[in-house]
């Protein structure tokens, strides 16, 4: 698994002082820092000109209400395109007028992008763990899997978590969260959360443990494997994992989105939702391929 090299980054503008808000800024640094380690990345900027939404009842639906770009706040996308391209790296921007998880979405799908960055909030926030309610949505929408960036925070992280419960979704996380760790030079860290039940019976004690750690590093390649610290936990995943993003102080978590509902398996779970709303680290949410 190779680094994505067709980025999408919602990007939000602060109507009040016409410039990007620093959450989204970040995003589209985050994006900048992946496309020139990949070294042949494509990025696109979808900006949302939807501001607010009304109900007609003759519709029977929500009719979004669009906003101009004001010139100072066009200049300073135009800026940051040039930025872009002045390490070069491929860089277009798309103005939508449907609300911007849809417009993302419908971005991710054009350009067969991997990976879509968003900020965690607008940068006004002074509580890491507070997501915004667009980057929540586009956590629970995007069809692939979305990074939430803290903003005012070091764009390369030093300590990257993935998550895993053993499913596909969760080796996928692990993967995602080694080539990231590589990239940036950070500590790699694994975790697997389980039932006490899974190893309280008779036999299976310090053997099972072991299974289990292997088994959460196993589509790691060799060295990230040498170099990864595996965690195993018991309890419930969700407060667990968010503990131990705390202890180890943690820049990226990276986790599945899967959902254990047979009817719904492409909705994201509930113990990733009670993280992604309380979890003060940036995050990775990744869906199965």
């Amino acid at each position: 698994m190779q680094l994505p090299d067709r980025l999408v980054v919602g990007l939000d503008l602060d109507p009040l002082r016409c410039s990007i808000t620093s959450g989204s800024r970040a995003a589209a640094e985050t994006a900048l820092w992946l496309a020139r380690v990949q070294g042949s990345a494509h990025v696109t900027l979808v900006h949302s000109v939807v501001k607010d939404e009304y109900y007609d009842p003759l519709v029977d639906e929500l009719v979004p209400v669009c906003d101009t770009v004001e010139p100072a706040a066009r200049l300073a996308v135009s800026e940051l395109v040039a930025r872009f391209r002045a390490h070069g790296v491929g860089c277009e921007t798309v103005d939508s007028s449907e609300r911007p998880s849809v417009a993302l979405a419908r971005e991710v799908t054009a350009q067969r992008a991997q990976l879509a960055l968003v900020g965690k909030h607008d940068g006004h926030e002074t509580d890491a763990t507070r997501l915004g309610p667009i980057a929540l949505r586009i956590l629970r929408e995007s069809p692939c899997p979305v990074w939430s960036v803290v903003p005012g925070r070091a764009i390369a992280p030093r300590r990257v978590l993935a998550a895993t419960d053993l499913t596909p979704t969760g080796q996928i996380a692990v993967e995602w969260a080694g080539r990231i760790a590589l990239a940036a030079g950070a500590e790699l860290h694994v975790a697997h959360v389980h039932p006490p039940s899974l190893h309280s019976r008779g036999g299976r004690g310090s053997a099972h443990l072991a299974q289990l750690a292997s088994l959460s590093i196993a589509h790691l390649g060799e060295s990230a494997r040498a170099a990864a610290h595996v965690h195993l936990r018991e309890g419930a995943p969700a407060r667990e994992l968010l503990s131990l993003c705390e202890e180890l102080e943690v820049d990226l978590l990276a986790l599945g989105a899967f959902s254990h509902r047979r009817d719904e398996p492409t909705q994201v779970g509930s113990t990733a939702e009670r993280i992604v709303t309380r979890c003060g680290a940036g995050l990775l949410l990744v869906r199965a391929r």
